[in-house]
């Protein structure tokens, strides 16, 4: 799962972004300096790649600002 949202980040963001570079605790907007515009992007594209659906009305979007928060999310879509 790391590779594949690290290879979402680097598209999105335009820079190279390894799975080195995101630790659990990465907190996507301030540490790599992700905007809201980045941000709808990188939701989209978490919906496309692990094939789930983000209803935002009904999730906070801070649950997309930190690494680990992402993760568990996805994980439990896909349960």
């Amino acid at each position: 799962m790391k590779e594949k949202l690290a290879s979402i980040l680097t598209e999105i963001l335009d820079e190279t972004i390894t799975p080195n570079d995101i630790k659990e605790d990465t907190n996507l907007t301030t540490d790599l300096g992700m905007t809201s515009l980045n941000m709808m992007y990188f939701i989209l594209e978490i919906e496309n790649v692990f094939g789930v659906e983000v209803d935002l009305e009904e999730v906070d979007l801070e649950t997309f600002f930190v690494y680990k928060t992402v993760k568990a999310y996805i994980e439990k879509e896909l349960e």
